[in-house]
C-alpha cells in the first residue's frame, strides 16, 4: 500500500482523497492519505515550504510505522522534503515532481513542462536533465483555484500546442491540480504526443518499485 502525503491541510475527504482516488482509477493501487497540519493554503512560496518540510518528515515517519505501507509519496510538484527524507531513511520515498520527470524521460526526449508557477519546480528540472525542452505557464492561471475557470483547459491546451510546435515530444505537468480538473483526459483528445500527469506518474513509479521487489 502506498502512503500519500498531501501538503494542503483539509478536513474535506473529497479533497484529501482525490489523488488516491485517481491512482485507484488508473492503476488500481490501494493508498492511505494524510495531510500536514496548519497549512490550509498549502505550499505557495519559500517560507511556506520551509514551514512544511518538518511536518512532512514527521508525517512520513509516522506512516513508515504502519505495516501495510511499503512506500510513501509526497504528492506535490515541488517535492518538498524529498531529499531530506531520503537522507534519513532507506524506506522508498517518492515525490510527484521526481516521478513525473522519470516517467516523461521514458517516453520522450524533448520534455515540455507546463505549470502554474513562474519557474519550473527545481526537482522536475533536475530530474529531466538534458531531456528538458521548455517550461510554460499562463499568467492568468497562477493559483489552483484559477484552474476551475471555464476556459482554463483551453488556455492550457494552447500552451501545450505551442510547445509541440516548438519541437516538444512529450508534455509533463508541473501541477497536481491538473489532475483535479482531469486536464490529461482533455489534452489527449486534442494532441498526439504523450501527456504525463503527476498523480498518475506517482502510481506508475510505485508499480515499478513493487515489480522490482517481486523480481528481486
Amino acid at each position: 500500500m502506498l502512503g500519500i502525503i498531501r501538503v494542503l491541510t483539509t478536513d474535506d475527504d473529497r479533497v484529501l482523497l482525490e489523488h488516491g482516488k485517481r491512482m485507484w482509477e488508473t492503476h488500481q493501487i490501494e493508498t492511505v492519505t494524510k495531510c500536514i497540519e496548519d497549512q490550509p493554503n498549502g505550499i505557495y512560496d519559500h517560507e511556506s515550504e520551509m514551514m512544511a518540510i518538518p511536518k512532512i518528515i514527521a508525517l512520513a515517519e509516522a506512516l513508515m510505522q504502519r505495516d501495510e505501507i511499503d512506500a510513501i509519496t509526497i504528492s506535490c510538484a515541488a517535492d518538498p522534503g524529498l531529499e531530506e527524507l531520503r537522507s534519513l531513511t532507506d524506506f522508498p520515498i517518492l515525490g510527484a515532481g521526481a516521478c513525473g520527470a522519470k516517467a516523461a524521460c521514458l517516453v520522450g526526449q524533448r520534455v515540455a513542462v507546463i505549470g502554474i508557477t513562474d519557474q519550473i519546480p527545481l526537482s522536475i528540472k533536475k530530474g529531466l536533465e538534458d531531456q528538458f525542452h521548455s517550461y510554460r505557464y499562463d499568467p492568468m492561471l497562477r493559483k489552483t483555484t484559477d484552474l476551475l475557470s471555464p476556459d482554463a483547459k483551453e488556455k492550457l491546451l494552447a500552451i501545450a500546442q505551442d510547445a509541440i510546435a516548438d519541437g516538444a515530444d512529450v508534455i509533463l505537468f508541473a501541477c497536481t491540480g491538473f489532475s483535479t480538473i482531469k486536464l490529461k483526459d482533455y489534452l489527449v483528445t486534442q494532441i498526439t504526443i504523450p501527456v504525463i500527469d503527476l498523480v498518475e506518474a506517482q502510481a506508475t513509479v510505485y508499480e515499478l518499485i513493487r515489480r522490482e521487489e517481486e523480481i528481486g
